[in-house]
């Protein structure tokens, strides 16, 4: 094949990948709004659950690929290692879902901790890397309204965050109406009892974990694991402000020029991510947590959005660099 065909060919996948991504992303929306049965006390069909963690880890897997393909090019003008920490931030993120549903959706677990956290703290650190590392390069030099909107999105995304969790730990520890404290007397009278240990066998397994399809080592890891839950509730916290933050960097740093297209959808990214993450720490800590409620949408057009980004990034980059050339010539 001619270079000339390769060029032609990669110019005509552009509008494809733009137009699938723009495609999944108004799918997953018409999918949360035509088969969600928000209300139903049997919860989301099994269907259903399988349809929006296939659309949202789906579109997670594509724009990390997008943007490993960005970092595996030279002629990326925002630098390669930008989107080789955006990449692998993306895909501790598919790695994290897959877990979260396998503990969730296959083995019935729904622990305060599991293994899937520590890979979504990883996609926190590394697309935060990605991010930073593209901003560091351009030598801030805002002047004082563009910081003070910088400031002012930072001040917003650590009040909300701290309202959103501390407005839920005051509606959890709220007294319970009447009907809810009825608790059924049946199901406290006897009491399934645990097995007796042997002298020096480990400790049993609570009997509510048993009727699980899980193996032992997945049980006895989610107990380990469950001490740091606070540990964990502020990596979470601390790591959606940074993301936040720097997305109102990027947005204010690349808001003008050729190149800002791609670092906006970046940063339209970041804060959908955002707006998600609060959602679910709100019901988590409410104690009314449904998986499948609308609002999941902003995890599957976070991803869209670096789909996007990135396929603008590389347009951008491959088209200066050939009239560049051509002026030159």
């Amino acid at each position: 094949m001619s270079k000339s065909s390769t060029t032609t060919a990669k110019t005509l996948s552009i509008p494809l990948l733009v137009g699938t991504g723009i495609a999944w992303g108004v799918v997953s929306l018409l999918f949360f709004l035509l088969f969600s049965t928000a209300g139903n006390e049997s919860g989301q069909p099994e269907w259903f659950l399988l349809g929006i963690n296939l659309l949202e880890t789906g579109a997670f897997f594509i724009a990390s690929l997008l943007c490993f393909r960005n970092w595996r090019s030279g002629q990326i003008v925002s630098g390669r290692n930008v989107w080789f920490w955006i990449g692998l931030g993306l895909l501790m993120y598919v790695i994290g879902n897959i877990l979260f549903f396998i503990w969730g959706n296959i083995w019935g677990l729904d622990p305060a901790v599991s293994l899937g956290d520590f890979f979504y703290i990883l996609s926190y650190i590394f697309l935060a890397a990605g991010m930073f590392k593209a901003v560091l390069p351009r030598r801030l030099n805002l002047d004082v309204s563009q910081w003070l909107i910088v400031i002012g999105i930072g001040l917003a995304g650590v009040l909300l965050a701290l309202f959103v969790n501390l407005r839920s730990t005051e509606v959890a520890e709220e007294p319970l109406p009447p009907r809810a404290l009825q608790a059924p007397l049946v199901a406290q009278a006897s009491p399934a009892p645990l097995a007796q240990p042997p002298a020096d066998g480990p400790m049993p397994i609570a009997a509510t974990e048993t009727s699980s399809s899980a193996p032992d080592w997945v049980l006895r890891l989610d107990q380990q694991l469950e001490p740091l839950t606070d540990v964990v509730g502020v990596l979470y916290l601390i790591g959606d402000v940074v993301l936040l933050i720097i997305a109102g960097t990027l947005l204010v740093a690349f808001w003008g020029g050729r190149y800002s297209q791609s670092w906006k959808l970046i940063a339209v990214a970041a804060i959908c991510l955002y707006i998600a993450d609060m959602f679910f720490a709100y019901a988590v800590n409410t104690d009314t947590y449904d998986e499948g409620s609308f609002w999941e949408v902003f995890w599957t057009l976070s991803a869209v959005f670096f789909w996007l980004g990135a396929v603008v990034e590389h347009a951008v980059s491959v088209n200066s660099r050939r009239g560049s050339r051509r002026r030159r010539g």
